[in-house]
């Protein structure tokens, strides 16, 4: 009873979304006239290490591109008993390893911003440097309780710091970060990074998954039944075995299916969207927590998240302004709709060919990402008009085309 249809966040040319891809994924441009007057130059380096996670989750997010694209991680199989046809998943494509270890790097990134921001600003505002004995008790604390925190000040060694003591400006910073300040600390961004790297850095890589995203069916009929996604308290991986749809014998019934990698996070065990939950940390981290502890506001410019370490720079702060300002989970999104839309296109544009020699796969594959977003964006701005939209084909068919009969000679 199935035709199965494995998509990402973007299914054919008619469920483009409310926004046009550079609205929802970021567009791939460089923005200039920002100001970062506010990074002091002892965190100046900070910058670097966020740029570097960026790339680090953008590595995860080419593994798992890889693994999700078309004909995606989930085999499918039919079995039946006398009157009813079951969908089952007959096997569960094993996740890269590279994409959990990418992941665990990036995390532990982030969180070191986060530290050595506090230990540079502890330092300068004591003088001097750190003694051994001192510096090892510097560490961003992530209190679900405000005394606990208040504990946390206390430590001896801690406490003979002027930085670190109940009232100064520093204390202040840490203290507006804290997860007590958010009304369900489990969820607030440090708690959750806390546990990721804790994790991470002594038990094991990032725990990721295929997940279900959605069941969904082409055609309606009452004696369809769909695998109910459900809460997100209530996920789990797929499994083999795992029943997805079932229906009457009689009827053939398409189905599109959406798998969802996701990674879990320790402390709650519930299951996140693998890119989603990156993306939001690294933001949260880059956004709020790094100015907010070196400049005590994160009503500032934020860094940019595409400033290319493999460089040496004479000038970080030129280089800053220059830098990209889309990030690693816009761009995997942007990698996956450009994808995802290459295939559709083809199937849109094939009844529309006047010609057999015209090669639509291998004119559909030439194209970037952004030439590919660029066309999709092109068809999203036509699709009330039924005459755009024909005349954005048919331009596209041209072009397909003309490419043939260039690469034919």
């Amino acid at each position: 009873m199935a035709r199965v249809a494995v998509a990402e966040p973007y299914v054919g040319l008619a469920r483009c979304g409310a926004r046009s891809a550079r609205a929802r994924y970021g567009a791939a441009v460089i923005e200039r006239g920002r100001d970062y007057s506010w990074l002091p130059e002892r965190h100046l380096g900070i910058a670097s290490t966020l740029a570097h996670a960026d790339d680090l989750i953008d590595r995860a997010g080419d593994a798992l591109f890889g693994y999700l694209k078309p004909p995606g991680p989930l085999r499918l199989k039919n079995v039946s008993d006398e009157r009813t046809s079951y969908v089952t998943v007959a096997e569960v494509g094993p996740l890269p390893a590279a994409a959990s270890r990418y992941a665990a790097d990036a995390l532990t990134q982030l969180r070191a911003a986060i530290e050595h921001t506090l230990f540079a600003e502890v330092e300068h505002q004591l003088g001097r440097p750190l003694d051994a004995r001192e510096a090892a008790s510097i560490e961003m604390p992530a209190k679900e309780r405000e005394a606990d925190f208040s504990a946390w000040l206390r430590d001896r060694r801690r406490g003979q710091l002027a930085p670190l003591q109940e009232g100064a400006p520093l204390v202040q910073r840490m203290r507006e970060l804290q997860p007590y300040q958010q009304h369900d600390a489990q969820t607030h961004p440090l708690r959750v990074l806390a546990e990721h790297t804790n994790r991470a850095k002594h038990r094991t890589p990032a725990v990721a998954a295929t997940l279900l995203g959605a069941v969904m069916a082409d055609v309606q009929h009452p004696q369809l039944m769909l695998a109910d996604v459900g809460a997100a308290a209530d996920e789990k991986p797929v499994k083999t075995g795992d029943v997805l749809a079932s229906g009457p014998l009689s009827v053939e019934i398409p189905l599109t299916i959406w798998p969802k990698v996701s990674i879990q996070r320790p402390h709650t065990g519930t299951w996140h969207v693998f890119m989603t939950e990156l993306g939001e940390l690294e933001a949260w981290v880059r956004t709020i927590a790094v100015p907010t502890l070196a400049a005590g506001t994160h009503d500032v410019d934020p860094l940019p998240p595409q400033l290319d370490t493999t460089l040496g720079y004479e000038d970080v702060r030129a280089a800053l302004i220059t830098a990209g300002t889309v990030t690693a989970r816009q761009r995997a999104w942007r990698r996956i709709l450009a994808g995802t839309f290459r295939i559709a296109l083809v199937q849109v544009l094939t009844p529309l060919l006047k010609r057999p020699d015209v090669n639509l796969e291998g004119w559909a594959e030439s194209l970037t990402d952004e030439e590919a977003l660029e066309r999709h964006d092109r068809l999203f701005a036509a699709q009330h008009d039924s005459k755009r939209v024909e005349s954005v084909l048919t331009g596209f068919v041209d072009e397909a085309t003309a490419a043939t009969d260039w690469k034919n000679g």
